[in-house]
């Protein structure tokens, strides 16, 4: 009696991508080890400059004239102070930078914003958009009055641009931020 077996078919179909995995995964582990070494070494170099610098610095704050703090009183007075005072200076709406940045995604494709005049002070700022239709510049001027931040939003002027042969429709919105 003879017995026929073939061993090839019982090792499991997954057994090369799994080997090249483990392969992959180990070559990203000394990859990584390597490169741990390598900022290990770095951070080693740069301790003494960093050492050098420490000390440069614990001798200056050493030579330093110390200044006693005025009592708490006197402290609360100074806060309550500089507090109104930056009241009264203080911005009441957003910053140029804010309001260009919420404005960017927000302007259709074909408006264009010509001129910015904003008044930070005051709260408020005076847009001139110009498009080529005066559907898109309504879309816009709406889009303005539903966005909650703005107390008021008005259409100051509406005409056409100062360029000779030039058909875009040009709006002056103002607009005022809630307070």
């Amino acid at each position: 009696m003879k017995i026929s077996a073939d061993f090839l078919d019982a090792r499991p179909r997954l057994a090369r991508p799994l080997a090249g995995a483990l392969w992959s995964l180990a070559l990203a582990g000394a990859l990584g080890a390597a490169w741990l070494a390598a900022e290990v070494i770095e951070m080693r170099d740069a301790r003494p400059q960093l050492e050098v610098r420490l000390a440069r610095l614990e001798a200056q704050a050493a030579g330093a004239p110390r200044a006693e703090l005025p009592p708490p009183v006197e402290l609360a007075a100074l806060r309550e102070r500089v507090h109104a005072l930056n009241k009264l200076s203080g911005l009441r709406g957003w910053s140029t930078t804010q309001l260009l940045d919420w404005l960017g995604p927000r302007l259709p494709e074909n408006v264009h914003l010509v001129s910015l005049q904003h008044r930070a002070r005051e709260g408020e700022a005076l847009l001139v958009a110009e498009s080529p239709s005066a559907e898109a510049l309504t879309a816009f001027l709406l889009r303005l009055e539903r966005e909650a931040r703005f107390d008021e939003v008005l259409l100051s002027k509406q005409g056409t641009a100062n360029a000779p042969g030039a058909s875009a429709v040009q709006f002056e919105i103002r607009v005022r931020w809630k307070s």
